[in-house]
């Protein structure tokens, strides 16, 4: 953790732990949202989650170039938010921008 420079962050879930670097990079771990006890399914208990400028704009184009979209975007905690399925076939949320306005 210090040798990267991450130090930890304020989080707002009490299942989760933020680091961040002071430059913008964040990442944060937490508890599963799934029974791993049960659960099969490649990836399950993995969250992986990208803040960008623009989810909106990025959905839109990862869509257009065919990939596999798990849910689609909506108004989210952080922003806008999706659910994607890499390559490799683990969920990647993708996160960012503003909520639209009702």
């Amino acid at each position: 953790m210090n040798t990267l420079g991450f130090k930890k962050g304020l989080a707002p879930n009490p299942h989760a732990i933020v680091f961040e670097t002071g430059a913008g990079s964040i990442f944060a771990i937490r508890t599963p949202l799934v029974d791993l006890e049960h659960i099969a399914e490649k990836g399950a208990g993995i969250s992986i989650w990208f803040k960008v400028p623009d989810a909106d704009a990025l959905f839109q184009k990862l869509q257009e170039e065919g990939v596999v979209i798990i849910k689609p975007i909506e108004d989210g905690p952080f922003g806008r938010v999706f659910i994607l399925k890499d390559p490799d076939g683990y969920a990647i949320t993708i996160h960012g921008g503003n909520k639209r306005q009702k």
